[in-house]
C-alpha cells in the first residue's frame, strides 16, 4: 500500500481519496486557508492531517492533485518550497481537467528532481467517483503507469495511456467539448419540443431508442424538462473552461476549422449568467443570445 499526499477534497476528489482509503492506501493531507471540513470527514476514514507541507511529503511514493484550474495546478506544484519537500523518484498524479501547458510545466519543474508526472485527468462524474469506477485518460511513460497501477485499480474501472504527458489534457478537453457541443443541441432540441407542446416524457422515450440518443440526452433531459438547473457535478463554467482549452490547442492548428464548436462556445459565452448552475442550463440559451 502506497502513501499518497492529496492536494484536493472537492466534488470528486473526496470521494477518490475515500477509496484510496478503503483499498489500505494512507493518505496525507494538508488543510489550506483554514478549511478544515473536508479534511476532518477523511481524518474519520483514516487520513492523515499535517501541519506542514514537509510533514505531508515526508514519506509520499504519489502526489495526487485533482483541482479546479490551471492556476490551482501552478500553486500547487511550482514553487520552490514543493520542489525542496518532493521526494526524489516519487511519482505526481495530476488529475485537474486544465491545459496541456499547465501539466507539461510541472512535468519540466521537477524533472531535475527525478519526479515523474503522470497526466490523468478523468471522466465519469461523481457517481463513478463514489463508486471507484471513473476512466482515466492518462499520458506518461509505462512504467509509471505499473507503478501507480494500484492506486488506479482504487479509483477507477479504465485506464487510457494516450501517449506524452499533455496529451490527457489534450483528450480530456476534446471529449468534453464533443460533450458540451452535444449538450447544447439537446437543449436546442428542447426548446424546439416545448415549442410544439409535445409530451417530454414519451418524447424521452422515444429519442433513447432512435439515432440522436446520447449520454448527454439521457442524463440531462429530464433535468432540463424539469427545470432543476442546481449544480449536479459540473457546472456551466466549468464545462465553458474546458470548451476554451480544447479550442486554444485547436488554434494551434491553423488549417483547422471548428465552426459547430465554436458555435457552441459562443452559446456557453452567453450563458454566463448561469456559470453556477448545472451545465445543462445551457438550454436556458437561445441563438438570438448568443449573436
Amino acid at each position: 500500500m502506497a502513501d499518497i499526499a492529496f492536494f484536493g477534497l472537492g466534488t470528486m476528489g473526496m470521494p477518490m481519496a475515500l477509496n484510496l482509503l478503503r483499498a489500505g492506501h494512507r493518505v496525507h493531507l494538508l488543510p489550506r486557508q483554514g478549511r478544515m471540513e473536508r479534511p476532518l470527514e477523511a481524518q474519520k476514514h483514516g487520513a492523515v492531517i499535517h501541519d506542514t507541507l514537509d510533514g505531508m511529503l515526508e514519506n509520499a511514493e504519489f502526489i495526487i492533485s485533482v483541482v479546479p484550474d490551471d492556476a490551482a495546478v501552478r500553486d500547487v506544484y511550482l514553487n520552490d518550497a514543493m520542489l525542496k519537500a518532493v521526494k526524489p523518484g516519487s511519482v505526481i498524479i495530476e488529475m485537474t481537467s486544465c491545459s496541456p501547458e499547465a501539466v507539461r510545466a510541472v512535468q519540466d519543474y521537477y524533472r531535475s528532481r527525478g519526479v515523474s508526472v503522470i497526466d490523468a485527468p478523468i471522466t465519469g462524474a461523481l457517481p463513478k467517483a463514489i463508486d471507484g469506477t471513473l476512466t482515466i485518460m492518462g499520458a506518461g511513460a509505462e512504467d509509471d503507469f505499473q507503478r501507480a497501477a494500484p492506486i488506479f485499480d482504487a479509483i477507477a474501472e479504465k485506464v487510457f495511456n494516450l501517449g506524452e504527458v499533455g496529451n490527457g489534457k489534450l483528450v480530456k478537453s476534446m471529449t468534453n467539448l464533443l460533450g458540451a457541443i452535444n449538450l447544447a443541441a439537446v437543449g436546442e432540441f428542447y426548446r424546439f419540443a416545448t415549442a410544439k407542446g409535445l409530451d417530454l416524457d414519451l418524447l424521452a422515450e422515444v429519442v433513447a431508442v432512435s439515432a440522436g440518443g446520447s449520454t448527454q440526452f439521457s442524463r440531462n433531459f429530464s433535468r432540463i424538462s424539469e427545470g432543476r438547473f442546481e449544480p449536479a457535478a459540473f457546472t456551466l463554467a466549468l464545462l465553458r473552461k474546458d470548451m476554451g482549452i480544447a479550442l486554444d490547442c485547436a488554434a494551434s492548428s491553423p488549417e483547422l476549422s471548428l465552426p459547430l464548436a465554436e458555435c457552441a462556445y459562443g452559446l456557453f459565452k452567453a450563458s454566463a449568467a448561469n456559470d453556477k448552475k448545472d451545465c445543462s442550463a445551457i438550454a436556458l440559451t437561445d441563438t438570438l443570445q448568443a449573436d
